[in-house]
């Protein structure tokens, strides 16, 4: 079945016009005709079953059968902060991220980043769209700037666990004690089904410490978790450290060292298995 998204203005009538790409797409490319049917999403929670009127690589008019709500998005929402990978590697990561459930996509130009400007943004949301329609996601994940990873992390809310009563016991993360989780660093302890804040985790080369099926046993009553992952270089030191000041968790993914293309494919994975909808 053909699925695509139209926003929700051009969705008022009886009959649809699709034009510009993605009536080209339709057209040359899936080569639909007359009684062909296909679904359309507003990206506000609607799905509507359509059957195609006329075609033309210019234009293709659809006529609306049926409007219902749909949802297929994870309880969990899913921010990945992923260090610029080269080639055509961030394209595989947004498309394969964006199937397993991801809300928004932030590319970080880090320290050990090979790319420091980008044109790819439009060619990324893209993709983005292209993926949702694919997997039958009613929302687009959002794919925001490129940022600097110093500014990105320095306009983050504070972590969950420094809301106001929450004080920490050191100021320093070599302090706290590399054996402990950030959560435990502080006290009292969290509570469960605290709201607002910010919930991190971060991955690195270095850390062999706690394992994420391990460490998401602090994220059991959390709605939202941001991941950072870094580019091929990986993360500078200074730069985990100053996630780790900031809030981020600590968590490794196993013993082998994973490509930066196939970390978030597996973080998002196991997340979606141990607090979302896959499993």
């Amino acid at each position: 079945m053909i699925r695509l998204f139209l926003p929700p203005e051009l969705l008022t009538s009886e009959h649809i016009s699709i034009t510009g790409d993605q009536a080209r797409y339709l057209s040359l490319v899936l080569r639909v005709k007359p009684g062909d049917q296909l679904i359309v999403f507003d990206g506000c929670g609607f799905k509507y079953d359509c059957k195609i009127l006329t075609c033309h690589k210019k234009e293709v008019i659809v006529g609306k059968l049926k409007k219902e709500p749909y949802s297929v998005e994870s309880p969990i929402s899913i921010t990945l902060a992923q260090g610029i990978a080269k080639g055509d590697k961030m394209d595989l990561i947004i498309q394969k991220t964006t199937e397993l459930g991801v809300s928004k996509v932030v590319p970080l130009i880090t320290e050990h980043s090979e790319i420091k400007h980008t044109e790819k943004l439009q060619r990324w949301r893209k993709i983005a769209l292209s993926a949702s329609q694919q997997c039958g996601r009613d929302r687009v994940p959002e794919i925001e700037e490129p940022a600097e990873f110093e500014e990105y992390i320095n306009n983050l809310p504070l972590p969950l666990f420094a809301k106001e009563g929450y004080t920490p016991l050191t100021t320093s993360p070599l302090e706290r004690g590399a054996g402990m989780s950030n959560r435990e660093k502080y006290s009292p302890p969290l509570k469960k089904g605290d709201e607002g804040g910010f919930s991190g985790i971060i991955f690195s080369e270095e850390y062999n410490g706690r394992n994420l099926k391990q460490v998401l046993m602090d994220f059991q009553n959390t709605k939202e978790i941001t991941l950072l992952v870094g580019p091929e270089g990986g993360l500078s030191k200074e730069e985990v450290a100053g996630a780790v000041e900031k809030g981020f968790v600590e968590a490794s993914l196993g013993p082998r060292i994973l490509r930066t293309e196939t970390a978030p494919i597996a973080a998002i994975s196991i997340i979606q298995y141990e607090l979302g909808d896959i499993g």
